[in-house]
């Protein structure tokens, strides 16, 4: 007995001195590395965290909180990033740990505070990887401070160590096309001469003076780029463009085009289209200089893109709407980039704005919804989610952009719950959501029978169902069946019908969805376009014609401004727009072309649909 006494005081004496403890922390840090390693990344932070807790002092703690950070980063979970790293002790923050709270500074917006914390890291002792990442965030940064000539450096030096160079050269043509004033382009171009990114720099300055209609300062641009002899990748551009310098021309800055199914099975749309936009042109033409639109049915024999170039070089206009359909949307882009008009697209077909400088579009998409959802499950603090999704492809972007998007916001995602379709019966998607397993089993009397069987509380806070009013009618009912009664229910737009409402709307009390235009709202735009439409067309104007109507005014508001002279002015114009109201929440456009929406949020109060205000 005294052996034992003697041995096991031994022990805890060993445990509780320093050598040993920073033995240990070394160990659980290692261990923790080596679940990361292998993907394992909630155990790995498990882990970490207990060593935090457990020794947060410790020399080898401060490893545990660099790699807390490089695995929230990686999974994009910012604010998470923040609230650890901005908690390490002085005398452990390494350039690592700076680099990962820097980068998460600048993704949620802090761009002074990212600046002030990354530069000192440049020439610290990286891997290649994270100086990679230094750059881009630096870059980030910049920008959000307003210094795209700093950001297109801290670009410049990213692609210098041989990096992943065709992604980084975009970011470079995104800066140089969309951030840069001519002046700044032109000392883009001195400063990196003889570089990919000087010869881009010298490109774009040939783009802006063409559509200038300056063709001989477009030709002095390219023949210094074609002198150079630098290979990039876009030198056929710079080729294609040098033969457009020889054909003069002339611009009809009071035409627009319009491309719209105006034939074969999508014509009813396109005409619902044509109203909305008819509709703006009406009202803009009695009080402004008139414009015309020059209409081309995109469902006919000719190509997309010869109907774009047709309308860029014969009918000469300033800007193109449309087209609608998602099939016409990418050829009709790439030729509104290759002639330099501006297209405002309605389609949502994915990564059509990233074509180019040229290319807008003013539509409802997956992002914005997503992004609108988690932000009012947020403010309404449930901070834990679970998706129950169709097994579509639609369903499964929106299960991504969802994640991603939790993450993003600090939240915890619990589950993903799939179902095949044509479904009828969910019970058994909604017993895994509830984790039903792990409870006592249900009886096959309750299951046969009339009384809901007794399940436990849902695991989460708020349920996330990207699906069409059709099945969420056949859902709905069935969550409250099962005792999913108080989580908020999270929907995407194809939940506006009235059907729904008149089926399901009783068991939808606690749901919110998004929808870009909702004809009922109380703001006085929307108002008065309703009663302008019905007393125009004598009917309830959709998201169709409502969407055509803020394109078409978009456009044409944007035309109408003083400095617009030529196409390159309109592009500028659309890009800077900050004082529009649309009626389908249009605030402008983003970096990229992409409309900013400012969406409604509606549900459902005592059988009838209403529209929420934020928590």
């Amino acid at each position: 007995m005294k052996r034992f006494t003697f041995v096991f005081l031994l022990l805890l004496g060993l445990c509780l001195c320093p050598g040993w403890s920073s033995v240990a922390t070394a160990a659980e840090v290692e261990r923790g590395l080596e679940l990361y390693q292998l993907g394992r990344y909630d155990q790995a932070l498990a882990v970490l965290r207990e060593q935090i807790r457990n020794a947060p002092e410790n020399i080898d703690t401060g490893r545990a909180f660099a790699l807390i950070g490089r695995i929230l980063t990686e999974r994009q979970q910012y604010p998470e990033v923040i609230l650890y790293l901005q908690r390490t002790p002085e005398v452990l923050r390494s350039p690592e740990i700076d680099l990962h709270h820097g980068h998460a500074l600048g993704a949620t917006g802090h761009g002074a505070e990212a600046l002030r914390m990354l530069q000192p890291l440049i020439g610290e002792p990286l891997t290649p990887a994270d100086q990679g990442l230094l750059f881009q965030s630096l870059a980030r940064a910049a920008i959000a401070e307003d210094q795209p000539l700093f950001a297109l450096y801290y670009v410049h030096q990213e692609l210098a160590l041989e990096a992943d160079r065709e992604t980084v050269l975009v970011r470079a043509r995104q800066l140089l096309q969309n951030r840069l004033s001519d002046i700044d382009l032109a000392e883009a171009a001195f400063m990196w001469q003889g570089t990919e990114i000087g010869q881009d720099a010298r490109l774009q300055l040939a783009r802006r003076a063409l559509a200038r209609q300056n063709s001989q300062a477009a030709r002095e641009q390219l023949e210094n780029l074609f002198a150079l002899g630098v290979p990039f990748p876009y030198w056929q551009e710079a080729e294609d463009l040098l033969q457009r310098t020889r054909d003069d021309g002339w611009l009809n800055r009071n035409a627009i085009g319009v491309l719209l199914p105006l034939s074969g099975p999508y014509a009813f749309y396109g005409e619902m289209v044509k109203n909305g936009l008819e509709l703006a042109l009406a009202e803009h033409n009695k009080t402004r200089f008139p414009v015309r639109f020059i209409y081309r049915d995109s469902a006919g024999t000719v190509p997309t893109a010869r109907l774009v170039s047709g309308l860029a070089n014969e009918d000469r206009v300033i800007g193109v709407i449309g087209p609608l359909l998602s099939a016409d949307a990418m050829d009709a882009a790439r030729e509104a980039q290759r002639q330099m008009v501006p297209l405002l697209a309605l389609a949502q077909t994915e990564g059509l704005p990233q074509v180019g400088n040229f290319i807008f579009r003013d539509t409802v998409t997956a992002e914005q919804q997503v992004a609108a959802l988690v932000d009012y499950a947020k403010a309404d603090q449930r901070i834990s989610f679970s998706v129950l999704r169709p097994q579509t492809r639609s369903g499964e972007q929106m299960t991504r952009l969802f994640e991603t998007m939790v993450r993003r916001s600090g939240g915890e995602l619990v589950d993903v719950i799939s179902y095949p379709e044509g479904t009828t019966d969910f019970r058994g998607q909604i017993e895994q959501l509830l984790w039903s397993n792990r409870s006592r089993p249900i009886s096959e009397e309750k299951r046969g029978g009339l009384e809901p069987p007794e399940y436990p509380l849902p695991p989460f806070h708020s349920l996330f169902i990207p699906d069409f009013a059709e099945n969420i009618s056949l859902i709905a009912p069935q969550l409250m069946f099962y005792g999913i009664k108080d989580v908020l229910l999270l929907g995407i737009n194809g939940w506006y019908s009235p059907e729904l409402i008149n089926r399901a709307g009783r068991f939808l009390d606690n749901a919110v969805f998004v929808e870009a235009f909702y004809a009922d709202s109380r703001t006085p735009e929307v108002r008065r376009f309703v009663s302008l439409y019905r007393s125009t067309y004598g009917e309830e104007p959709s998201i169709l014609e409502a969407q055509a109507f803020d394109a078409a005014s978009l456009m044409l508001a944007t035309v109408d401004r003083s400095e617009v002279a030529n196409r390159e002015d309109l592009r500028i114009a659309l890009l800077n727009i900050d004082d529009i109201r649309g009626v389908t929440g249009t605030r402008g456009f983003d970096l990229e072309g992409e409309a900013i929406k400012e969406l409604n949020l509606l549900g459902v109060q005592r059988g009838r649909l209403v529209q929420k205000s934020k928590p």
